[in-house]
């Protein structure tokens, strides 16, 4: 869905950058906890630290925009690392709600190899999950029979970046 609204807003001509957060601690052996405080004490995980590094540069060439996708499943938790890289952020988290079909389909097109069957098990319980939480602090969208360009469309304008489009 992230590149969805970035090729809207790129086609508004809107500088922005777009981030999938699972790329931010793709390492292995994960950093114990004195390689994080030698690189910058009290930081979270390697996760803040390159989102602090990227978003640093990003910001300089101008951008004030961030697309950021990835599983929240303990937003206040990862809401305080994102606040940690990027202080001055204001954080809009959005919900893509489907019915177990239409994971179950996307996740079909998407998942393949030896990981399939477990990434299946764990987004279905996920969405069970997060399907449970009160939602009144984040802007929810349902995706069932929607196409990426529908969903995309209607986020966007929810949260109103195209209306800053130059004419």
């Amino acid at each position: 869905m992230c590149w969805e609204i970035a090729a809207r807003l790129a086609e508004a001509g809107l500088p922005h950058a777009t981030i999938e957060s699972d790329e931010l601690d793709r390492v292995f052996p994960r950093p114990d906890r004195p390689a994080l405080d030698a690189l910058k004490p009290c930081a979270s995980d390697v996760s803040q630290l390159n989102l602090a590094a990227l978003w640093g540069t990003y910001r300089s060439l101008g951008h004030n925009r961030l697309i950021m996708s990835g599983v929240m499943m303990h937003v206040a938790h990862d809401k305080r690392w994102i606040l940690a890289a990027i202080p001055d952020a204001t954080i809009m988290v959005v919900r893509l709600r489907g019915s177990d079909a239409t994971l179950l389909e996307r996740l079909d097109r998407r998942e393949i190899g030896v990981g399939r069957d477990a990434q299946i098990e764990r987004s279905l319980r996920q969405a069970k999950r997060m399907n449970g939480e009160d939602a009144r602090d984040f802007l929810v969208v349902d995706t069932d029979g929607r196409s990426p360009q529908e969903v995309a469309r209607e986020l966007l304008d929810r949260i109103g970046w195209l209306a800053a489009a130059p004419a």
